[in-house]
């Protein structure tokens, strides 16, 4: 088992199991034939360093629940509040000081804590919301004074009952995928994209360019690795179309490369040149094979 400071807390090692652990140690140095009874001196001498140690347990688990909100109490619980510039109000008790440090049942409602809850959720593997602050539907087609969020992957009422704790009353949700929900018997309709995953294949043509911050020209397998690397760190979002400025901009990493022409493809169709386009109920998945790398001639 393992002791001290866990992921699911701290875990403190009871009194039996340090005993039962001086014991082990004292056999491996003075033999099995060891007397250890609690009348003898050894044992006597064992129990007194086992609640020793116990004790800096102990202290070690207190240490630990008074800086966890959770668990803290009175000046404690203070002190916690200060580090998120909260202070005790007259008359307040711990609960409710302890659900002001937490957020407990409270939701921060801006668009990135939405982004972040929907990506949380079991299961999601893409999550992107989108905002229409304006009094009329935009270029995206989502109406006015909307959110709409595209989400791959989790379960549906999950991912509704997410977006409906962050998408305030007033507020419509648009999109696709409709979803009834029911919170203390009051009814609310989430809609929500359910972006189709597209591959596409991309091909590049490239040149070697003299620059004074590289020297050799990178084989094909180097520029594969950067492109795919440009486009995991900025991955695209669903409607984005894929354009040759995107490609180009994952080959600044490398400056004696010039991008000639790109290309893609989606499944069972031919290579057109970029910029491919996209809907909006669209994601694209970028893939490059060095087979697909090939410099000017």
């Amino acid at each position: 088992m393992t002791y001290g400071v866990t992921p699911i807390g701290f875990a403190r090692k009871e009194l039996s199991v340090i005993l039962a652990e001086i014991e082990e140690r004292a056999i491996m140095i003075f033999g099995a034939e060891v007397i250890q009874s609690s009348q003898s001196p050894m044992g006597q001498l064992n129990g007194l360093m086992a609640n020793l140690i116990a004790g800096t347990w102990e202290l070690g688990e207190d240490v630990y629940s008074s800086l966890d909100a959770d668990q803290s109490e009175g000046n404690n619980l203070d002190r916690i509040a200060k580090l998120r510039l909260l202070a005790r109000s007259p008359d307040e008790g711990d609960l409710d000081l302890r659900r002001a440090i937490t957020n407990l049942d409270r939701a921060n409602i801006d668009i990135q804590d939405l982004a972040r809850a929907v990506r949380s959720v079991p299961g999601v593997t893409y999550g992107y919301p989108f905002v229409n602050e304006k009094d009329a539907v935009d270029a995206r087609g989502l109406p006015a004074n909307s959110v709409s969020v595209a989400v791959v992957g989790g379960d549906d009422a999950e991912v509704a009952a997410t977006i409906r704790r962050y998408v305030v009353p007033g507020i419509s949700t648009s999109g696709s995928h409709v979803v009834e929900t029911s919170v203390d018997g009051l009814c609310r309709t989430i809609r929500f994209t359910r972006p189709t995953v597209v591959p596409l294949t991309l091909k590049v043509t490239i040149r070697s360019i003299e620059s004074p911050c590289a020297c050799q020209p990178p084989n094909v397998l180097a520029i594969r690795d950067t492109i795919a690397a440009g486009l995991a760190t900025c991955p695209l979002i669903n409607g984005e179309d894929l354009t040759k400025h995107r490609i180009a901009v994952a080959l600044s990493a490398m400056p004696n490369v010039e991008l000639v022409a790109a290309e893609a493809m989606r499944p069972g169709g031919a290579f057109s040149p970029l910029p491919f386009g996209l809907t909006f109920g669209e994601l694209g998945q970028v893939s490059i094979d060095s087979n697909n790398v090939a410099y000017a001639t």
